[in-house]
């Protein structure tokens, strides 16, 4: 509650506009913010009221993919807001893409915002405003193929995103910029889900790929040798024989964490390990 706080007061003072809280924001069942059925009917509000802009999530979003199927994607239609979140919510920012045609944010959650770096909170702030995002620079990226793609920017959580294989729910990645983050999974988990993506052909046609943060998910250094989960990571993606640049910070880093435009038309420089981003990121 203390970092929920603290990001609601960084939250009001950027905007300045008047925030509303979900009925079951501290309910707890298990590791869930209540029942599939309380947090739907939450989601649901949300959706239709007609004076909301955006829709901030408080957490990462465990159980978001249990609640797909039951969401009516003709509220969101109705009155389209942006949705705001990453990690689990990233099942949430797929669905109303795919679903209803909604763009959303993949970004800082509120209890994130306390401890962002103030250039981070400014870049969400403008994007929510309509502004184009300033570009994205990889300082210390590793460029495993250079060339300039363009297209629409898809930016997941690596676990979420496979989860979402053989469901109705994954976005259409043919011209598309892939960016992937991850926290806590170990490189050969990253390598098992990249690989699930490979063979599926999910990742059939995509044009680019950025890497973000993978925290936490190298072994400690008293469990032998071998690659990091980046490493895994480019080993397995640098088979699409696309460009291909990590280093990129958007994901559960404390400090740093860069919103991007999900479905935004966005450019990949990759020799310059830059992302450009084409147009406004709100709905």
């Amino acid at each position: 509650m203390e970092r929920f706080e603290a990001g609601l007061r960084v939250l009001r003072r950027a905007l300045q506009l008047d925030l509303r809280m979900a009925a079951n924001l501290l309910d707890q069942e298990g590791y869930l913010a209540g029942s599939d059925r309380v947090r739907v009917e939450a989601l649901h509000r949300a959706f239709a009221d007609p004076d909301a802009h955006a829709m901030f999530c408080a957490r990462g979003g465990y159980g978001s993919t249990r609640l797909l199927g039951t969401l009516d994607p003709e509220r969101l239609r109705q009155h389209p807001k942006t949705i705001v979140g990453f990690s689990d919510i990233t099942a949430l920012l797929c669905w109303a893409y795919v679903r209803a045609g909604v763009r959303g944010i993949h970004g800082p959650v509120i209890t994130q915002l306390s401890t962002l770096h103030p250039e981070d909170v400014d870049r969400l702030v403008d994007m929510l405003r309509g502004e184009v995002p300033s570009p994205l620079c990889a300082s210390q990226g590793t460029v495993l193929r250079g060339g300039t793609v363009e297209g629409p920017l898809i930016p997941a959580n690596l676990e979420v995103l496979r989860s979402l294989v053989g469901t109705r729910y994954l976005p259409p990645m043919q011209g598309a910029i892939l960016a992937l983050e991850e926290i806590g999974e170990r490189p050969y988990r990253v390598d098992r889900s990249l690989t699930q993506l490979l063979s599926s052909g999910a990742l059939r046609g995509v044009r680019g790929i950025v890497l973000g943060q993978f925290v936490n998910c190298d072994p400690p250094d008293d469990q032998g040798i071998g690659p990091t989960a980046i490493q895994a990571a480019i080993e397995r993606l640098g088979t699409l024989g696309i460009p291909l640049v990590s280093g990129f910070e958007f994901g559960h880093d404390e400090t740093r964490h860069a919103a991007l435009p999900f479905g935004g038309q966005v450019r990949l420089l990759a020799d310059d390990c830059t992302l450009e981003f084409l147009e406004p990121a709100a709905t």
